[in-house]
């Protein structure tokens, strides 16, 4: 068999026996690379490779930064500062999910600490409410992928260090889509809420409203700071991590004083665990998509698709769909770097943007932690609300829609994505 089906094959049917993807991944690269002959070495030094990154540093720095943001109470302060914003519109709950997570998303980068902090306090809160318990659990699931968009964002500090894309150019180009994403998800949220009759939340005085301002604007300074270093150039996306993490801890143990030192090592303990679980799988995702280069099928690939597409446009919208379906069965670090050959070799045949594509491949792996059977986000709102998912999915269908319909408005008109990056860094952009 050729070498490449051979290693698609095995790992295909290990995930299909329910082997977890890390270890299938290092499973069936171990088969192809032995049948090969490569030598044992060969395969620990691409495996290192894939973890001595400075840039994937920022990634546990991120993590932390969520992990603190949801044990500090700071969470509760932006879901104060959203209800004064946005609470008084007729289903006042479900816009709040939607901006608090808009908010979130620019802290953190992580769609599952989005999903875990705006979740706990919300899903419980809408249903008490009156909310239907179903939509409840889809909205806060489908807005908690703005994490992995709106910068700063743990997918595209992968995809930038991986693939040498620009992660400022990156982050600029995620900023206008996903406030597309989150307004279209606050226009469905309205016509159900009037659907449905579902009441706005009381409007907020002039009083309450200075007083959630203050109460949020030393939070909302967590993205300026992390965006506006990388941009300037004053630190690096993993600096920014570090930044961020401290800046946040000022906030709670100095400012707030919303926490004690006492749980500094529990979170720290937690951050470490969530950071383990995809470290193996990068170690596995190099190690495969190093093979993939080996027996050159992302030249194979190229050609057939180039020969295909014939257009930049074209070419992205393949790159599209071919992420959709494999981010519905598998995480997106391990995507992203298993198939960044395959996605290299594509723009540079095709002549499409690299920022523009990078950003499309976040997007529609993104959407990927909505779908089942992978499906985390969704997974995890789904335990928070105490539901089954097969019950839920009704109700996701006009998400789903919604993420479609901003992803191919978005891969047809590349200027959007791409505006804020040729203002702020042209040098980038091409």
């Amino acid at each position: 068999m050729n070498p490449v089906a051979l290693l698609f094959v095995s790992f295909l049917g290990l995930v299909v026996i329910r082997v977890p993807v890390a270890y299938a991944l290092v499973l069936s690269s171990l088969l192809v690379a032995g049948i090969e002959g490569l030598r044992p070495t060969l395969v620990v030094q691409q495996m290192f490779q894939g973890l001595n990154s400075f840039t994937l540093l920022a990634v546990p720095f991120f993590l932390l930064a969520g992990q603190l943001l949801n044990t500090g109470l700071i969470t509760d302060r932006l879901i104060r500062l959203a209800q004064a914003l946005v609470g008084h519109i007729r289903g006042g709950l479900a816009h709040i999910n939607v901006v608090v997570s808009m908010i979130f998303a620019g802290m953190s980068g992580s769609s599952t600490a989005d999903t875990a902090g705006v979740g706990s306090v919300l899903i419980p809160a809408m249903i008490g409410r009156g909310f239907d318990k179903n939509f409840t659990i889809a909205l806060t699931a489908a807005s908690s992928t703005m994490g992995s968009i709106i910068p700063p964002s743990i997918m595209m500090i992968i995809y930038g260090a991986m693939g040498g894309v620009s992660i400022g150019g990156l982050f600029l180009a995620g900023a206008i889509p996903g406030a597309f994403i989150g307004l279209a998800q606050m226009a469905y949220s309205y016509y159900y809420a009037v659907r449905h009759d579902y009441p706005a939340e009381s409007r907020a005085s002039s009083a309450e409203f200075w007083s959630a301002w203050r109460g949020g604007f030393l939070p909302l300074l967590v993205p300026v700071i992390i965006i506006g270093g990388v941009l300037s150039g004053k630190f690096t996306a993993t600096e920014s991590g570090m930044v961020a993490t401290i800046y946040v801890l000022i906030l709670m143990f100095v400012i707030y004083r919303s926490s004690r030192l006492a749980h500094l090592p529990r979170v720290l303990a937690e951050a470490a665990v969530l950071y383990s679980q995809p470290l193996l799988a990068v170690a596995a995702a190099t190690l495969f998509g190093w093979l993939l280069a080996y027996f050159q099928a992302p030249q194979a690939i190229g050609e057939l698709v180039s020969g295909v597409t014939g257009s930049p446009t074209l070419t992205v919208l393949t790159i599209a769909a071919i992420f959709i379906v494999v981010g519905t069965f598998m995480d997106a670090i391990p995507a992203i770097i298993i198939f960044m050959p395959i996605v290299t070799h594509l723009v540079e045949v095709s002549g499409a943007n690299p920022l523009h594509t990078g950003l499309v491949v976040v997007m529609t792996l993104a959407m990927g932690l909505i779908t089942p059977p992978y499906g985390l986000c969704l997974l995890l709102a789904c335990s928070i609300g105490r539901e089954r998912v097969s019950r839920v999915m009704p109700q996701m269908f006009v998400f789903y829609a919604l993420f479609l319909a901003v992803i191919l408005l978005i891969i047809l008109f590349p200027s959007i994505s791409l505006f804020l990056p040729r203002l702020v860094m042209p040098q980038f952009v091409g």
